[in-house]
């Protein structure tokens, strides 16, 4: 069994070309009114839901596409890397990232207050700020994973709109078969 993920990743050797794959998302966007949109430029993407669906705890999916042609991992020289992140918006990921650190800065600095009482003789108690900003931590960590999980119905969207570009584009290519193998941590 697998370990939450803040950040689920999955990885996909797609038989086509980036550019291809890269016109192949850029179409399905332009063509359908769809759930999802996104912006893309030469190698990297990022899809969301549409303003209207998104909730607090909707995700984006951060795409990277790499070449991997020239013989390095596959024989096929059309072999294309797609890299995918789901993670929070930017700006609650923001505020997650800001509130870790706010809380790891305070807990140093009552630590070292603490050491300085306990050296003067006085009662320590700035050592509770540490424990308490560790139970915050936590709180922080286990409301990512719930938000996550109420997430999980966008994240499959925004996954299936990938595999649906994928199999377009695989569809159109020269071999016409997905052969490489896929990995996923999601």
């Amino acid at each position: 069994m697998s370990r939450p993920r803040m950040r689920p990743v999955f990885t996909v050797h797609a038989i086509c070309t980036s550019d291809e794959l890269m016109e192949a998302f850029r179409c399905r966007l332009d063509q359908e009114g769809e759930d999802v949109v996104g912006d893309f430029s030469a190698r990297h993407g990022v899809l969301r839901i549409t303003q209207s669906k998104r909730r607090f705890f909707t995700p984006c999916l951060d795409l990277t596409i790499e070449d991997l042609g020239d013989g390095e991992v596959s024989a096929d020289p059309r072999t294309t890397k797609l890299w995918g992140v789901f993670s929070p918006r930017p700006e609650i990921w923001t505020g997650f990232v800001f509130s870790i650190g706010t809380l790891i800065i305070l807990s140093i600095f009552a630590v070292i207050y603490g050491i300085a009482q306990l050296v003067l003789g006085h009662l320590p108690f700035a050592l509770l700020v540490p424990v308490i900003a560790s139970a915050l931590a936590a709180l922080l960590y286990v409301s990512a994973l719930v938000g996550q999980g109420l997430s999980i119905s966008d994240m499959y969207r925004l996954r299936a709109f990938v595999d649906d570009c994928l199999r377009e584009v695989e569809g159109t290519s020269s071999t016409g078969l997905r052969t490489a193998r896929e990995s996923s941590q999601l």
